[in-house]
């Protein structure tokens, strides 16, 4: 895939075209890293997901249409037959759902294909997912069934309730699709399914002017509120925070103050004596400590305090959010180290991480059933971002609610764009995206090493940037650093 010669075919408001036999997971890849060029040339970089969510569940509703009539001509059945259809849908789950790694060798070479169309019109952008396998009288019935339920949705929650039939792509995709475009502001009219005797093509328009919806659900109003609720940080911190912000503040002053906090001595001096500062000799004293870690350092520790202190008060210890996150502050540590980062960014890449997910703490708070039950939906899958079913279902995702939670404490800058972005780095702003971008490959490896994420749900562009573009090299380095975090855990 030529990105540059793309481009240039829709910089000339040419058509380009992608023929897939059957697109795979490794290409769904390169088609994300295709839209962060194309929507970055189209100046709607925060369309990303929204139009890859789309066109990847339309490539493989073309897949999984293209596998049918490939199995019914195989077994001589006549898929326009109401009786041979019913006997070969019988057979559909068992021979082509769970066989689906085997249907790539059905149909490589074969009669049946898929296309990928992009074309630029003004300050529009058409795209198009077509295969040559027409929708028969059921099929478009059905289809035509779950896109009208889906306008009676408000947000993602009522379909999860409500959507009872998974048959082939006529489940919770279609409704996805519908919620996604109504709410991102690009319009559930400017999608469109066509048919004839020959081709099925879905047709999607982003239009030069988007107004998103603003969802408003009965769990964000419960989040918002439990925002306002929630308490500042500690004065005891903040009066040292204000310290470490002071650059003539007197270092024995500031020990003296830490050690009137034994925990957060105890977490000093760990920090002082980790792998990370590398001293040759054991560290003993706080004001040794101080020195070591350095004032940056010292006061992003005191935000990790500030905030495990009040979330474990109000919410309990959820030590899934947590181990997690210490796992890819490790992560992160490690990436840091291997690819030589300026100072001024290793001095919040540890803290970014190990606060990225703050923001899900509030979600398990108001709902931990429903919010576990959008984990489910995604695990172990190449699904690209999970943010999207997070702000349809509830209007607000982890990362955004991150945000406010560090607005509300007045983290620095830095620290909140790292919570903000880390799902969607090619967002930050450019002097601190390199930042975002070590804490979204950390947090996507952690993500693997749980089996949350597959390797193709990583975006290939920065996968590429860190050397790790490779499947094997990928597993490799993520066995590796595990078996390193797991070395320091005990």
């Amino acid at each position: 895939m030529n990105f540059q010669e793309i481009i240039s075919q829709l910089e000339s408001s040419k058509e380009s075209r992608i023929n897939y036999y059957f697109v795979t997971e490794e290409q769904n890849q390169e088609i994300y890293a295709l839209l962060v060029h194309v929507m970055g040339y189209m100046d709607k970089l925060f369309l990303v997901e929204v139009v890859f969510t789309v066109l990847k569940e339309l490539l493989m509703n073309a897949n999984k249409a293209n596998a049918k009539r490939d199995y019914f001509q195989r077994q001589s059945l006549d898929i326009q037959n109401p009786k041979d259809y019913a006997k070969g849908m019988a057979q559909f789950q068992e021979n082509i759902i769970q066989k689906w790694n085997e249907q790539l060798e059905h149909l490589e070479g074969g009669n049946f294909y898929i296309s990928l169309l992009m074309k630029v019109e003004g300050k529009n952008i058409h795209f198009a997912v077509e295969n040559n396998a027409p929708i028969t009288t059921e099929e478009l019935a059905r289809i035509n069934k779950r896109i009208e339920v889906a306008k009676n949705y408000n947000d993602l929650s009522d379909a999860f309730a409500d959507v009872s039939d998974s048959t082939e792509s006529a489940g919770l995709g279609l409704v996805l699709i519908q919620l996604l475009l109504k709410n991102s502001g690009i319009g559930s009219e400017r999608f469109r399914i066509h048919t004839n005797d020959k081709l099925t093509r879905a047709t999607l328009t982003v239009p030069e002017i988007t107004t998103p919806q603003e969802i408003t659900t009965t769990l964000k109003t419960k989040i918002l509120n439990e925002i306002d609720g929630l308490p500042p940080l500690p004065h005891s911190l903040t009066k040292i925070i204000q310290l470490c912000n002071n650059p003539d503040s007197d270092l024995n002053m500031i020990a003296s103050e830490i050690e009137k906090n034994p925990a957060l001595s105890a977490d000093l001096l760990k920090l002082s004596n980790s792998a990370f500062f590398a001293n040759r000799s054991q560290v003993g004293s706080i004001i040794q400590a101080v020195k070591v870690v350095g004032l940056k350092n010292l006061r992003n520790l005191l935000y990790v305090s500030g905030v495990r202190k009040i979330m474990e008060g109000q919410y309990g210890k959820v030590m899934d959010v947590w181990d997690h996150s210490n796992r890819c502050s490790y992560y992160a540590r490690y990436l840091a180290t291997e690819h030589t980062v300026t100072n001024k960014l290793a001095d919040i890449i540890a803290v970014s991480a190990l606060l990225h997910d703050i923001g899900k703490f509030l979600l398990l708070s108001v709902d931990r059933a429903f919010f576990k039950k959008i984990e489910t939906f995604q695990r172990g899958t190449d699904s690209g971002n999970s943010t999207l079913l997070e702000e349809m279902a509830i209007g607000l995702s982890h990362p955004q609610l991150g945000a406010l939670l560090a607005e509300k404490w007045e983290f620095p800058l830095d620290l909140r764009v790292a919570i903000e972005y880390h799902h969607k780095p090619f967002m930050a702003p450019s002097e601190l995206r390199e930042l975002v971008e070590i804490i979204y490959m950390a947090n996507m490896m952690s993500d693997f090493q749980e089996t949350k994420k597959g390797f193709y749900a990583i975006d290939k562009n920065l996968l590429a940037k860190f050397g790790l573009d490779n499947i094997e090299v990928f597993t490799n380095a993520v066995k590796k650093v595990e078996t390193l975090y797991k070395s320091v855990s005990k």
